[in-house]
């Protein structure tokens, strides 16, 4: 389960710490690439501005639906791993965050390379379209929430997290 732009809404705050860099940049409606950062800031910039954002997460707020749908998720019998392309050094912030929210979890795995944790998963949720391509590869069952950046892909996009668990509900049932 990915963090970011799925159980809060990441992009607008992103959008905001860019552009305090880079007034150029474009409303996140218009980023239609994984990577369309690149254009107005470095990678050193990048990280640090999504560093300084998740290490003061508990300033922000969730999706609406995000405890209900962990919660439903754990009473369907599933074992919660939170992935995040996250610093090892957010780990704190992240489950403090996590806990503030009573967002139901089992385990929080910080990382650059989410596929590590594809052998002993049966699912991923994510917004980010490399990893959502990696878990169709994988040959396990993917969704995500519908964003500009990766709603030209063919993948199980849905416009809200109830959406999300009824597609996992599906998949469940049949096996």
């Amino acid at each position: 389960m990915d963090i970011d732009n799925t159980l809060w809404n990441f992009a607008p705050l992103l959008y905001e710490r860019i552009k305090e860099v880079n007034p150029r940049i474009l409303p996140p409606e218009e980023w239609r690439l994984w990577d369309f950062w690149r254009t107005y800031v470095s990678s050193q910039q990048l990280y640090t501005i999504i560093r300084d954002l998740h290490m003061e997460q508990d300033l922000y707020p969730v999706y609406p639906d995000s405890s209900g749908f962990l919660a439903s998720l754990k009473d369907l019998g599933l074992y919660i791993i939170i992935a995040s392309h996250r610093e090892k050094g957010t780990l704190d912030a992240t489950t403090r965050w996590l806990v503030k929210h009573s967002l139901t979890f089992d385990e929080v795995h910080l990382s650059h390379d989410k596929s590590v944790l594809f052998h002993d998963s049966w699912a991923i949720i994510d917004d980010s379209p490399v990893t959502l391509e990696k878990a169709a590869d994988f040959g396990i069952v993917r969704a995500g929430l519908r964003t500009p950046w990766n709603e030209d892909d063919d993948h199980p996009l849905f416009d809200n997290l109830l959406e999300v668990l009824d597609y996992i509900r599906s998949a469940l049932s049949r096996i």
